[in-house]
């Protein structure tokens, strides 16, 4: 199978899905819950990536995620971007988003001053385990602060970004099915 086409399919059963999250640090407790949109996976796929890819850089990101499940976008389309072995890594640990969110992970609250050369705008960074690899999690807040998105997912390489970090204790996260 595709593997661009199985990210979006296993991306796809997530949007079914929020998580509610519960974490503590320092006796003060914290919640936030966890949503999902199409518009998303652009991003956690790392087709952003792909600068000379006009239609994936100007088209509508929620589009552009139901063309890849549709099989109009494939992985044979990207690979030929010069761009591609920049987010080649992330899309085998993306087949296994929900896998990763059911499983334990460290949970941080993310300083983005303690990285001074990243870009990456989140909230919390979750790190876990993705076939002996370490693997992070960006959270975001969407439009409040009690509902948050995947900002960015990617193995670690060099960096580490959990260093310097504050963690959190998780006290309870919880997969609820999404209300219609």
């Amino acid at each position: 199978m595709d593997l661009l086409r199985e990210c979006a399919q296993a991306y796809n059963k997530l949007l079914a899905y929020e998580y509610h999250f519960i974490i503590r640090r320092k006796g003060k407790s914290r919640e936030f819950t966890l949503t999902f949109d199409k518009a998303d996976f652009h991003h956690l796929a790392g087709l952003h990536k792909l600068k000379d890819n006009m239609r994936l850089q100007r088209g509508k990101r929620a589009d552009i995620f139901d063309e890849i499940l549709e099989e109009k976008i494939g992985i044979n389309q990207i690979q030929k971007s010069s761009f591609y072995k920049e987010m080649a890594m992330r899309l085998e640990p993306l087949t296994h988003l929900e896998e990763f969110l059911d499983n334990e992970q460290l949970i941080f609250r993310y300083n983005e001053k303690v990285h001074k050369y990243s870009c990456i705008k989140a909230e919390y960074l979750l790190e876990g385990k993705y076939k002996e690899n370490v693997i992070y999690l960006f959270l975001g807040a969407r439009d409040d602060t009690l509902t948050h998105m995947c900002r960015t997912f990617f193995p670690k390489s060099d960096k580490n970004y959990s260093a310097g970090q504050p963690q959190f204790t998780l006290l309870k996260k919880e997969k609820l099915e999404k209300p219609y």
